[in-house]
């Protein structure tokens, strides 16, 4: 006997599902109680056609929720997972990071700095070697030692000479003028560029090595020429009216003119000398130091008054290098306090025409020329025989040398 499947609800539910699809129904048999339709996901209706259990997954009666459809429970997270989405953060915020910093570097190198390296000259990215080295040129010309030392790539060793003061000084001596390019070879960072000027009318043409290697702008590699004054120690030496000390100097492109301080020492010669080469020496083999002429007629003075103090004297002992034995080679002995010295008119005149040199290695000590022979007598007494002797082949004067820097110049005898 047929009958007639039951039409599903077509309207929503009562429980706020939508409504159940059309399902196939099938004729009952006999004697078994009739099963409800299969819908997971809806109260009331179990898997596989069975009422809801409680206590099983994903059903009411657990964890006093409501009956779920049939999905396995959820899991949390491994440590390796969780590891592994924290490092891969990390190195997300790191990678971030270095490339801010990069673009940060390209901006503050490239355009916003002004970097002391380019010196002015647009140096960078923008300006070339050629630039650099006119722009080095241009604050030599303005007495701008600052903006000229920005441009050098290495730090003098001594900045004495490298001031405005002393470029001022220079260019008042002998201005640069004219200046031009006359090669640019560089490339790949590095190579030199050769210019030509006039310092104070006289025609220089130089190469000047450069370099980019940081790619922050061209540098020159040195530039500076060296003034050694060695040669000067202690006479109060000034170079473009600087006082120095003895040594090695650096200093810029330019003239400089050497002269002292103290008032019994004179430079003659060449005293003025430029620097033209990068790297260069100045040359002052010309330069002589010597003494004022109030100077050498004081060592003048001060040599005969020496020698006539010894020459009066009539002991053993005279001083000047004039001492003579108690007892001569020969046996002969003098007798103390009768002892008479002269000298000749020719070692007058050669003392009170005496020029002096300054010591190379102590250029405030004066050197005297020798000046001769002395002759001494005096009493003596000889193979049992007393009467006056001549004192053959004694001491003489020999050559006098004052410190004319000393407080108190003294004279002393070679």
């Amino acid at each position: 006997m047929s009958q007639t499947p039951p039409t599903p609800p077509s309207g929503p539910s009562d429980n706020g599902l939508p409504p159940l699809p059309p399902q196939q129904w099938q004729q009952p048999n006999p004697g078994q109680p009739e099963q409800p339709p299969r819908h997971p996901g809806y109260p009331g209706l179990g898997q596989q056609g069975q009422p809801n259990q409680p206590g099983q997954p994903g059903q009411p009666g657990q964890q006093g929720q409501p009956g779920q459809p049939g999905q396995p429970p959820k899991k949390g997270l491994g440590t390796g997972a969780i590891l592994g989405i924290v490092g891969g953060g990390l190195l997300l915020v790191i990678i971030v990071i270095v490339v801010i910093a990069v673009v940060v570097s390209r901006l503050l190198v490239g355009g916003g700095g002004g970097s002391s390296s380019s010196g002015g000259s647009g140096g960078g990215e923008t300006g070339t070697a050629s630039d650099t080295v006119e722009a080095f040129f241009t604050a030599l010309s303005d007495a701008d030692a600052e903006t000229a030392l920005g441009m050098i790539s290495q730090a003098p060793d001594d900045d004495t000479l490298l001031t405005d003061e002393v470029l001022a000084a220079s260019n008042e001596l002998a201005p640069i003028t004219g200046f031009a390019i006359v090669d640019d070879t560089t490339e790949n960072g590095y190579g030199d560029v050769t210019v030509s000027y006039s310092l104070g009318g006289t025609p220089v043409t130089a190469e000047y090595s450069v370099d980019d290697y940081d790619e922050d702008g061209w540098m020159i590699t040195g530039g500076l020429s060296y003034l050694n004054v060695d040669r000067f120690d202690g006479l109060g030496v000034t170079v473009n009216g600087q006082e120095v000390t003895g040594g090695e100097l650096q200093v810029f492109p330019g003239t400089y003119e050497l002269a002292t301080t103290l008032p019994n020492f004179t430079l003659s010669g060449t005293t003025t000398v430029a620097a033209t080469e990068p790297f260069g020496s100045l040359d002052v083999s010309d330069i002589e130091p010597g003494l004022s002429e109030a100077a050498l007629g004081q060592f003048r003075s001060l040599v005969q008054s020496a020698v006539d103090a010894c020459i009066a004297s009539t002991t053993l002992a005279a001083g000047c290098g004039l001492d003579l034995p108690a007892t001569l080679d020969d046996g002969t002995q003098l007798t103390e306090g009768t002892i008479s010295r002269s000298i000749s008119a020719d070692a007058t005149v050669t003392i009170q025409n005496m020029v002096p040199t300054l010591s190379y290695d102590n250029p405030t000590l004066a050197q005297g020329e020798y000046i001769g022979s002395v002759s001494t007598s005096g009493q003596c007494t000889q193979n049992g025989a007393t009467g006056t002797c001549d004192v053959l082949f004694g001491p003489s004067l020999g050559s006098p040398s004052i410190d004319m820097a000393a407080e108190n110049p003294t004279v002393l005898w070679d």
